[in-house]
């Protein structure tokens, strides 16, 4: 008879001990493990290792008959690097040794390298995803570097309570009921890696919910993700930073986080902890060094003290006379008169609907050195809680002065600052003062107009109203900002250019100009690089389009060729699917076509209108709806039938109110006592099945199939559809979805069959189908005449919160190998998201 034998696929740490390196794989083997040449160009630099690292996977450079870049880990029992291939868990590949004369590594036995890389001391993580440490020989402290594994924490057997956020990033987990050591601590604190998994610390000397008492700005996770550090390291590190004002030497930045993105937030808690992120940051990448030199100019780095801050009063903002007379040659010199600065922080936006919160204290900015230049301007700025200001009172250029709240001092920030309106939210700007000369250049061009399309402020306002008066063009160094839609920002870049003499129209006025045109992205753009000096179109006089445009305006009011709808398509699903997804907003894309073009493109585009004159959709794959009835209710009878209610509803049969968000859907499953809330996911309904008892206490958060079912999503009627959506004729009481990222689905008498429904589990990483489920349940044998999943189900209905044996049971249906639905932790998960496996037929 045959034999089977059974190896393990990668060889044990003791034969890997014993046996050659250069005997695991032939050398031509390497070819197996080669990037793609499109994937290499994409990773940064080779570093003096001759190693490249991004998001916290290392590739080398590896040198045979040509040089190739091979994704690799470290071997702990060969003390080198092995290549791998991305899905594996550790290396299957030939071992790599480093060749320091061509910044290679090589497959074949260990040569002896210089110092520069012998002195490097590597070691390897207990998971792949953990990260790694290297420390130099020659700067080793009297105390090494904590070597402590890291270990993921298996989230099966653990909960948590996603929204008891604390401000160090701690995640405390509790071992799940009826579960024993041997799957872990009753409870362990933990953070989360930035592949999304759960790392297992030591808990913290100080409290989680506030700051630390030395390096304020520093968090715990901040010192764990770039040193690997925790628990009474991360003590002694503040302790002797702030001590000394200096990065504790002991303390190396770990091998996975040499890139210059993390190094720049480190450089930024150390120097300037309120600065601007992105200002920052550009300050930095003006320098053009290597991760390896801002690693060591880390070292040098100095803390940061707070200081008092000087008040200075609000400058003038005078707005234009007269347009602009004459303009000064480029040999004139420019005078501007400029006041200090306050607080140009982007990410400082408030909602005006409470303009005096904020969530913590801020510190002033310090002066920001980089190893080659010293940047003299101090910056000053004050949380908006501690400020009041007037909308009515926004001046000429859109600034809405600040006022601090009467009893403040200095230490709160300044007595006056500025800030612009975009939509709900203020954000704090540097001002500028213009000279009566620098009143000249682009006066009818606001501030708050420039910003808008560019987001520079302070003196980069007025150097670029300078450049664009000499020059008559954007500066090369200015960049548009990015924007929700392409159409958005070409609109905008419309509304400045084309004005550059005369008051700016509006966005509405300026949308009306072109809307007769039914234009594409690639034809306003195709306008925007025609825009000549004075605003107007290359040869043309006042309004006049260039005839291109004039021709496709007239091609497009006869609307049955469908090619004219070709190069809208892309554009129109993606604004759909972002404003179903945020559950608000408005079509800018509606906005800009004429309204016989648009209704066509909706045809082109998918949508249908139903008897009540609402659109609805049929290739929405999936929606999230919330319901009490247990998964084994649903399986039991072979179908999800509808509670249907004597109000008419928006959809053909009956209407299912359902969610897009599985955030959302699950915020309302994981409250304990159902809400009274009007858009509650049960509220048009009568429960018609099985009465739900009183004392239940959890509900279920179900996935259900849509495809080829007719969905009315409540954003795309309001955005596309807001005659019918907010213009409902006297006596109509057909209900519509109004709650945001809620939709209708219309259901028939008999309900969605069984195999359309899947129970999400608690932690949303994964679902299965209600049969399956309840399969897998009577598998079980209870030890009693109830079956297990009666059993379950009877704890439920008695106010059990036994979420975790749905869990069990998902789990179980992916072991036996059945269809499920894995999603990402830590990641929202919407309708259009949702992919589907093949279902498998049993013959």
């Amino acid at each position: 008879m045959p034999t089977v034998q059974i190896h393990d696929l990668i060889p044990s740490l003791r034969e890997s001990e014993q046996g050659s390196s250069s005997n695991l794989h032939a050398t031509g083997s390497i070819r197996h493990y080669e990037l793609p040449h499109q994937t290499r160009t994409l990773l940064p630099g080779v570093n003096t290792e001759g190693l490249r690292v991004h998001r916290g996977r290392i590739y080398a450079e590896v040198q045979y008959t040509t040089t190739t870049t091979v994704m690799v880990a470290w071997d702990e029992g060969l003390g080198t690097y092995r290549a791998m291939h991305p899905q594996e868990m550790h290396p299957s590949g030939p071992a790599l040794h480093f060749d320091p004369d061509s910044n290679t590594w090589r497959v074949g036995e260990r040569q002896i390298a210089s110092q520069s890389v012998e002195s490097l001391i590597h070691r390897q993580e207990a998971d792949d995803n953990a990260a790694q440490t290297y420390t130099p020989q020659s700067e080793q402290p009297s105390r090494a570097q904590p070597n402590s594994p890291t270990a993921n924490i298996d989230i099966r057997h653990y909960v948590w309570d996603n929204a008891a956020a604390n401000h160090h990033g701690y995640v405390v987990m509790h071992r799940k009921m009826r579960l024993d050591d041997a799957v872990g601590p009753p409870s362990q604190h933990a953070f989360m890696d930035d592949n999304g998994l759960f790392v297992s610390v030591e808990p913290p000397a100080h409290p989680m919910d506030q700051p630390a008492e030395w390096l304020p700005a520093w968090t715990d996770r901040d010192i764990w993700n770039l040193y690997g550090l925790q628990g009474a390291d991360i003590t002694r590190f503040r302790t002797e930073a702030h001590r000394t004002g200096k990065k504790p030497q002991w303390a190396k930045v770990r091998a996975q986080r040499m890139e210059n993105v993390y190094l720049f937030d480190e450089l930024r808690r150390w120097l300037g902890p309120d600065m601007d992120r992105d200002m920052f940051n550009r300050v930095l990448e003006h320098q053009k060094l290597t991760p390896a030199k801002w690693a060591e100019h880390l070292e040098s780095v100095t803390l940061h003290r707070d200081t008092p801050v000087t008040q200075t009063p609000l400058p003038g903002l005078p707005a234009p006379d007269s347009p602009p007379t004459r303009l000064p040659s480029p040999d004139t010199p420019v005078t501007t008169e400029t006041t200090p600065a306050y607080g140009g922080q982007r990410p400082h936006t408030q909602d005006l609907d409470s303009p005096h919160r904020s969530p913590t204290e801020p510190q002033a900015p310090p002066r920001l050195p980089t190893p080659e230049t010293t940047d003299t301007t101090s910056t000053t700025y004050g949380h908006q809680r501690h400020y009041t200001w007037d909308l009515d009172k926004t001046d000429y250029h859109g600034y809405v002065e600040m006022q601090r709240k009467p009893g403040l001092d200095d230490s709160h920030g300044p007595l006056t600052q500025v800030a612009f309106r975009e939509g709900s939210e203020l954000t704090i700007v540097k001002p500028t003062r213009y000279s009566p000369t620098q009143r000249a250049f682009r006066p009818y061009w606001r501030d708050i107009d420039i910003w808008n399309l560019y987001r520079i402020e302070g003196a980069d306002l007025l150097r670029f109203r300078v450049e664009v008066a000499l020059n008559t063009k954007p500066p090369e160094w200015v960049k548009q900002r990015e924007y929700p839609s392409p159409r958005e920002q070409l609109i905008d870049y419309l509304r400045l250019w084309t004005n550059p003499d005369s008051p700016l129209k509006s966005r509405e006025q300026v949308l009306a100009r072109f809307r007769p045109y039914n234009l594409s992205t690639l034809q306003l753009a195709q306008l925007c690089r025609e825009i000549s000096p004075t605003g107007q179109f290359n040869k043309l006089i006042n309004d006049e389009l260039p005839a291109w445009a004039t021709a496709h305006r007239d091609r497009t009011r006869l609307v049955s060729n469908s090619k004219l709808f070709d190069q809208l398509l892309p554009e129109i699903e993606s604004e759909m699917i972002r404003l179903r997804n945020q559950g608000e907003g408005i079509s800018i894309l509606k906005a800009s076509l004429t309204e016989p073009f648009f209704q066509q493109l909706l045809v082109h585009a998918g949508f249908k209108r139903n008897r009540h004159n609402f659109l609805y959709r049929i290739d929405i794959p999936a929606v999230f709806k919330v319901d009490d009835r247990t998964p084994f209710e649903i399986a039991r009878p072979g179908a999800m039938l509808p509670q249907g209610g004597s109000t008419e509803g928006s959809t053909s049969d009956t209407p299912v109110s359902t969610l897009f968000s599985l955030k959302t859907a699950m915020s309302f499953a994981n409250e304990i006592t159902p809400p009274k809330h009007p858009a509650d996911i049960q509220s048009h309904e009568n429960n018609k099945g099985a009465p739900t008892s009183p004392s239940q206490r959890i509900r279920f958060c179900y996935l259900l199939d849509t495809r080829n079912v007719e969905v009315v999503p409540g954003q795309d009627n309001r955005a596309y559809n807001p005659t019918r959506t907010y213009h409902i004729p006297a006596g109509d009481k057909t209900r519509f979805p109004t709650m945001k990222m809620e939709g209708h689905v219309s259901m028939s008498s008999i309900g969605f069959t069984s195999r359309r429904v899947w129970l999400v589990n608690s932690s949303m990483t994964r679902a299965a189908t209600v049969d399956d489920i309840h399969n897998q349940a009577l598998k079980r044998a209870t030890g009693s005449s109830q079956s297990h999943a009666d059993a379950i189900e009877a704890r439920t209905r008695s106010g059990a919160l036994n979420r975790n044996e749905y869990d069990a049971l998902i789990d179980e249906v992916a072991n036996a190998g059945k269809r499920v639905i894995e999603f990402p932790a830590g990641k929202d998960i919407f309708s259009n998201d949702i992919v589907f496996a093949p279902e498998t037929i049993t013959l």
